[in-house]
């Protein structure tokens, strides 16, 4: 036993038994020691996360009231929460007082436990002494071993005892949760009471907003009422007033009235502040021929709806549109019959048959206005053309002539007069005659038969020469003598004589150097005759006297010499140069700024040539044309205003159309110089620009829902400032500009590349054609292997620099990093390969190598290229328009794979079937395996002239396909030429 107690404490081993034996009454101790431990650990820990769930709990009692606050469904939300939390809360005191119920019998077991130990050590103790008096000397050990055995005990309990106040304490720490528990709910319940009063509030004060909303609304509807039963008070009393600003329907039905016919001789257009608006009118199909003619009105009458869209036609819409809208007050409408007829129709009307009731007309619709470009003489006398009719402009290529040059001088012209014209005119004193040989031409031909010197004789070299000389005188009217199919040659003098209309070729005749005769017709003016003076530039006689007067002028050197001059000077100064003109190119505008004045052709002014009427008394009327007024350019709207900060600039490089379904007019904005400083404005008068009016009008605006509105930006640069804008500098702002305004689209015949990756060419970007046409009279070229081995290509030295080859301020070698330069450098001493400059811009002529110059310059021709078996392309500052005609030329184009730009058509090519693509290092292996393959170069030229020829035939038209299926353009597409993606 003493053995077994020192072992005990540590002083000795016993025997395994006996060993064993007190190991498993110490194991037993220390077991009871530390599950009163790990029961201590447990109440702790479930101390802590009661401390941690209240924070939560609170936060949750917060949100509930923050809900109750926004909503009264959030009041039985809380009523739920709270309900759920008090469950909760009864749960775990449930729980909580199972835990103490377990602890209590977890203690108890260890009280049985200790007692156990007690008797055992009672056992151990008797079973000592018995050793003692056995054999003696444990008592002191003994001693020690009962006082360390109490201390356990005294340990023991005491951590009992601290046990026993932890869990006190977590009772008393649950029952103030409780208790907190329940003021919060209470605090719940009360801020529920709020919420529910102040939602009551709410739904008063609304109430409250809503009535006198409705009150305000009735109000403003009164005073809409009110204001629109003045404004029908003020119309009814304007409209008594000026008794023709009625409808427009009315008015129509008034003009086919006047004019006694069920059809119209043009278009009417109604103008308002908002706009212009095309009303739909019945109109004749064709002009009259004359009723000399009646068996070839089939051949000789225009189609009306073609003059529609005619340069001069489009020119008076699109001033309408910029220059009359703009000057049209908010209750202001105004009326236009643009007429189409060349004139011997409206003559018929407005002067022999109807002058009354056109007279009533217009004093019955003063609001009406009449735009003509052979306005005829209603009273010759005075020269008054009629009522509110403003003449304009005729044809377009009169400023094509402005700068022609002089014909042969005085002493190099052959004696006497010369005059060529068609067997056409009105009938001598405006009556119906059996014949021809009534009308002023016929007149005057026959009176200068004989006259030596004199060719003077019917002849045209235009489409209608074969039409008049086939049928006049196949009627016996004008006999061979006065027929002449030759051109004739300058003489000393030029006559000019009125056909069915003005003669159109005035303008060109009197800026050419040779004096101009001219017989009074007393019928038709034009608009600039009033700027004319009778004797200083031109000599203006009658019928009888103009055989001796064209005799006397061509022998007068003097007199010859300064009237030519005079004329000549007076059409630049006064005329193709209008003085003031903000237009570079003054006689494009010139339509405009007389629209923009229209209101002062309600006066009655004289329009013949000054003096020219010898037997007339001199005129009532003031003199004509009215002064043009200063231009007052308005303030754009906010779209416009938004383009111009996205482009950074104050000017545009287009013009911007604003068109709805009824209504269309021209945004007003500056136009600034393109690429190499040409006027922009001069590109207004091309026909894809006209053709794109004449869309917007006819094919877009119908199409739209009546709240649509939509912009058109029609970009008039060839292409490199748009380039820099929308590549290179202004990217960004522009995107940002179309995903404000996705009603705005750019419509352009040379887009640049915006991804090259995707063939994207930027927002809203509608690719249209350009201006020039397709020449479809190409012959087909020979089989490959009949034309010579190589490749051709001229052009001129222009091209976007891509690498800076060369320092930025070396201007002479500056072009040698464009895509031109590079291409001809690369063919440079490839046999076979004849690829050079034909004429040098834009840079120093020494910055490029002789062997790349054709120093002839000469300018190559169709049959050139097809001479040879491969044709190259390469775009330059803008696309190669070339490339059209050399897909017709039936001769493979070899295309330098365009990093820039793209045309409309190009989604229609295939490379290696109707054309092929190749980067600019791989130009010379491309057209080396071309012509090493003649079937191939066959195939792919036959391939590219068959879509050239379909590209050339539907060019007509092609520009109204494309608007007519605008929206679709504002979806991205793959504008590069197929199968170059990888390229």
């Amino acid at each position: 036993l003493k053995l077994q107690f020192l072992y005990l404490i540590g002083h000795f081993r016993p025997t395994s038994r006996a060993r064993g034996v007190v190991d498993m009454k110490i194991k037993n101790v220390f077991m009871a020691m530390l599950l009163l431990i790990a029961s201590v650990f447990l109440a702790m820990r479930s101390l802590e996360e009661k401390k941690a769930a209240a924070p939560a709990l609170t936060k949750k009692l917060a949100a509930a009231e923050g809900d109750a606050a926004e909503k009264a469904e959030a009041l039985r939300t809380t009523n739920d929460e709270l309900d759920a939390l008090k469950t909760s809360s009864s749960k775990k005191e449930a729980a909580q007082a199972a835990d103490i119920a377990s602890k209590d019998e977890q203690t108890a077991q260890l009280r049985e436990q200790a007692e156990a130990l007690t008797e055992e050590l009672e056992k151990v103790k008797a079973a000592l002494e018995a050793q003692q008096a056995a054999g003696g000397g444990l008592s002191e050990d003994l001693g020690r071993a009962r006082q360390e055995l109490a201390d356990a005990k005294a340990a023991a309990a005491e951590k009992e005892a601290a046990l026993v106040g932890e869990l006190e304490a977590s009772k008393a720490k649950e029952g103030e949760l409780t208790k907190e528990l329940e003021v919060a709910a209470d605090a719940a319940k009360a801020k529920e009471g709020v919420m529910a009063k102040e939602l009551e509030e709410a739904r008063a004060d609304a109430a409250a907003k809503e009535k006198a909303a409705a009150a305000e609304l009735d109000a403003a509807k009164a005073d809409a009422a009110a204001k629109e039963e003045a404004a029908a008070a003020v119309h009814q009393q304007q409209e008594a007033k000026t008794k023709g600003h009625s409808s427009t329907e009315n008015v129509v039905a008034d003009l086919l009235n006047a004019s006694g016919s069920d059809e119209l001789l043009g278009v009417v257009y109604e103008v308002t502040s908002l706009g212009v608006r095309h009303v739909v009118a019945p109109m004749a199909s064709h002009c009259a021929a004359g009723d000399y003619l009646p068996g070839t009105v089939d051949l000789v009458r225009s189609i009306m709806a073609n003059s529609l869209r005619q340069p001069r036609a489009l020119h008076v819409y699109e001033a309408l549109m910029q220059d009359v809208a703009f000057n049209v007050a908010s209750d202001e409408i105004f009326i236009f019959y643009v007429l189409l007829d060349r004139g011997e129709m409206w003559y018929e009307q407005s002067v022999l048959k109807r002058r009354d009731a056109f007279r009533a007309f217009s004093e019955m619709h003063p609001n009406v206005f009449f735009v003509t470009w052979n306005p005829p003489l209603v009273d010759p006398d005075t020269g008054f053309i009629g009522a509110n009719v403003i003449p304009v402009p005729d044809w377009t290529d009169f400023y094509l002539h402005s700068d022609d040059p002089l014909k042969p001088p005085y002493e190099s012209r052959a004696n006497g007069v010369t005059w060529r014209g068609g067997a056409e005119g009105r009938f001598g004193g405006g009556g119906v005659a059996p014949g021809f040989t009534a009308t002023d031409r016929y007149d005057v031909v026959s009176r200068f038969q004989g006259v030596p010197d004199a060719d003077v004789k019917f002849g045209f070299s235009r489409w209608q020469e074969p039409v008049h000389r086939a049928n006049v005188t196949a009627r016996g009217d004008v006999p061979d003598a006065l027929w002449s199919d030759d051109a004739p040659a300058y003489r000393k003098v030029q006559l000019d004589i009125d056909g069915y209309s003005s003669a159109w070729e005035l303008r060109r005749m009197l800026q050419s150097g040779i004096p101009v005769v001219k017989v009074d017709s007393r019928r038709f003016v034009q608009w600039f005759y009033p700027e004319l003076e009778n004797g200083e530039h031109l000599l203006v006689v009658d019928a009888d006297s103009v055989v001796e007067a064209a005799v006397a002028v061509a022998l007068d050197k003097g007199r010859c010499e300064a009237m030519a001059k005079a004329a000549r000077a007076r059409m630049h100064d006064r005329i193709y140069g209008v003085r003031g003109s903000e237009y570079a190119t003054p006689l494009d505008g010139l339509t405009r700024r007389i629209l923009r004045n229209f209101r002062s052709y309600t006066t009655p002014r004289d329009w013949r040539i000054r003096r020219s009427s010898q037997a007339a008394a001199a005129s009532s009327l003031p003199p004509a044309p009215p002064p043009l007024p200063e231009y007052v350019r308005p303030k754009p709207p906010g779209v416009v205003i938004d383009l111009l900060e996205a482009l950074g600039t104050d000017v545009l490089l287009g013009v911007v159309y604003e068109v709805r379904r009824e209504r269309m007019r021209r945004i007003d904005a500056r136009i600034g110089p393109g690429g190499a400083g040409e006027n922009l404005e001069y590109k207004l008068r091309l026909l894809p620009a006209l053709e794109l009016i004449d869309a917007l009008k006819n094919v877009v605006a119908p199409s739209l829902k009546e709240d649509e509105t939509f912009y058109f930006y029609h970009l008039l640069d060839d292409g490199d400032k748009w380039y820099e804008a929308r590549v290179r500098s202004r990217g960004k702002q522009l995107s940002s500009f179309s995903a404000k305004h996705p009603n705005m689209f750019f419509v352009h015949w040379n887009p640049p590349l915006v991804d090259r990756g995707t063939g994207f060419i930027g927002e809203n970007m509608i690719p249209i054609p350009d201006w020039f046409g397709f020449r479809t009279d190409l012959p087909v070229p020979r089989p490959c292997a009949e034309r010579k081995r190589g490749v051709v290509w001229r052009g001129a030295t222009s091209g976007r620099r891509i690498e800076a080859a060369a320092p930025a301020d070396d201007v002479t070698h500056w072009y040698n990093g464009t895509d031109r330069y590079r291409a001809v450098a690369a063919f440079r001493g490839v046999p076979n390969a004849d690829v050079k400059f034909n004429a040098v811009k834009f840079n120093p002529k020494g910055g490029i190598p002789p062997d790349m110059l054709d120093e002839t310059g000469r300018r190559f021709g169709p049959e050139d290229f097809a001479a040879y078996q491969v044709r190259l392309s390469v775009d330059g500052f803008a696309n190669t328009w070339g490339l059209r005609d050399a897909l017709l030329g039936g001769t493979p184009v070899l295309v330098a794979h365009s990093r820039h730009f793209v045309q409309w058509f190009y989604p229609k090519l295939e490379n290696g079937t109707n054309v092929l693509v190749a980067h600019l290092s791989g130009l010379v292996a491309a057209a080396q395996r071309m012509t090493d393959d003649t079937a191939a170069c066959d195939a792919v030229g036959a391939a590219g002239r068959a879509l050239g020829m379909e590209i050339a035939q539907n060019r007509p038209g092609e520009i109204h396909r494309i608007m007519r299926d605008f929206r679709s353009y504002a979806e991205p597409r793959d504008w590069r030429i197929n199968g170059t993606a990888d390229l």
